[in-house]
C-alpha cells in the first residue's frame, strides 16, 4: 500500500488522501507530481462551492431577520444585526454579546414577595428566558454556518493555487466526479 499524501480534495467527502485501492493502473500515477486537473473540472468544482456558499449566506439572512423579530418583540435590542456571510465572525460575536445582555437583564429582574408589577415582572422574566433559549439555538446555527463557510472558502483558495493542463491527454480522463459536475451544468445551459 501506498502512503503517499496526494493534494487531491474531493469535495463532496473532504478527503485528503487518494484511495489508491481503488485505482487499477498504479503505474500511472506519480504521487510526487503535481496533481493536474481539467480546467473545466476546476470551473465546475468553483461553481458548486459558489452555490453553495450563496445557500448559507441565504439561510444567515433568515437566522438574522429572525433573530432581529426577536429582540424587537423582547425590546432587548434596537438596532438590526448585519447579515453578511463575509462578516460571519462578527454576526456570532454580536449574538454572543446579545445573549449576555439579555442574561444580566433577567438577573435584574428582581422578584420579591412584596414586589409591585409582580404579574408583569414575571411575564417579563420569563418572555427573556424564552427568549435566550431561542437565541442560544439560533447562535449554535450560525457557528455551524460559520464552520461550514469556511471549509468552502479554504476549498475555493486551493482551486485558485490548482495546476490546469487541458492539452495533456493522458491526464484528462473523465472522472465520475467531474462527469456529474460536468452534466448538472450542461444541464443548467440548456434551461
Amino acid at each position: 500500500m501506498y502512503d503517499t499524501k496526494s493534494k487531491i480534495k474531493f469535495y463532496s467527502l473532504g478527503s485528503e488522501k487518494i484511495d489508491f485501492s481503488k485505482i487499477d493502473n498504479k503505474e500511472f500515477l506519480d504521487s510526487s507530481k503535481p496533481v493536474v486537473v481539467s480546467e473545466g473540472f476546476n470551473k465546475a468544482l468553483k461553481n458548486v462551492i459558489d452555490k453553495d456558499i450563496e445557500f448559507l449566506s441565504n439561510k444567515i439572512k433568515k437566522i438574522i431577520k429572525e433573530i432581529n423579530k426577536l429582540l424587537i418583540a423582547n425590546n432587548l435590542s434596537e438596532d438590526e444585526i448585519n447579515a453578511d456571510i463575509k462578516r460571519i465572525d462578527d454576526i456570532v460575536n454580536e449574538v454572543e454579546s446579545i445573549i449576555s445582555k439579555a442574561i444580566i437583564e433577567k438577573e435584574n429582574i428582581k422578584l420579591g414577595l412584596f414586589s409591585t408589577n409582580k404579574k408583569e415582572k414575571k411575564q417579563r422574566y420569563k418572555n427573556i428566558e424564552d427568549c435566550i433559549s431561542i437565541l442560544s439555538k439560533y447562535q449554535t446555527e450560525l457557528i455551524s454556518i460559520k464552520n461550514e463557510y469556511n471549509k468552502l472558502n479554504q476549498r475555493k483558495d486551493v482551486l485558485k493555487d490548482s495546476v490546469f493542463d487541458e492539452k495533456n491527454e493522458e491526464i484528462v480522463k473523465e472522472d465520475p466526479l467531474e462527469r456529474t459536475i460536468n452534466f448538472y451544468l450542461n444541464k443548467q445551459k440548456e434551461n
